[in-house]
């Protein structure tokens, strides 16, 4: 046999092993990165699925907290409102009256106001102011209290 011959068809089926890798290997390439673009698009699409999905939710958890403060302003409004009458009879009633240090009450001066009957007007408006951060405080907490309750899971 011609060593020539031999050489070339050594030579030839090289070549033809390595365009065969070559071409193999790009076409294994562009499968595998085919494959990946999918999942890529599928995992994008699900990812936009799953926003829009939270995002509504979020809207609606939004618009019941919006309007469960907005119950808690009208609440809280009241409050004020009805302290600030309260306030404005209470300027009416008469001061404490003074007394020196070093006089003795007797029993019955000593329970004087404790009904509410004779409280003095500044001690009223005191009280009355007291009572009315309690009733806002109060409103504060049931808001709170009511926004917890449509957060937590059940």
């Amino acid at each position: 046999m011609n060593p020539y011959f031999v050489a070339g068809a050594v030579i030839a089926v090289a070549l033809a092993g390595a365009g065969g890798y070559v071409k193999g290997t790009a076409h294994g390439k562009a499968e595998v990165q085919s494959a990946w673009d999918q999942e890529r698009a599928k995992q994008a699409e699900e990812y936009a699925k799953a926003q829009a999905a939270a995002r509504e939710k979020e809207q609606a958890l939004q618009a019941q907290a919006d309007q469960l403060r907005k119950e808690s302003y009208e609440q809280i409004k009241d409050i004020n409102a009805r302290s600030d009458k309260l306030i404005n009879s209470l300027r009416q009633r008469p001061e404490r009256p003074t007394t020196s240090a070093g006089a003795v009450s007797s029993p019955t001066e000593s329970c004087g106001g404790a009904s509410g009957k004779e409280l003095a007007s500044r001690d009223a408006i005191f009280l009355a102011g007291y009572s009315a951060d309690a009733a806002r405080l109060q409103a504060a907490l049931d808001t709170c209290v009511k926004q917890y309750e449509a957060l937590r899971p059940k």
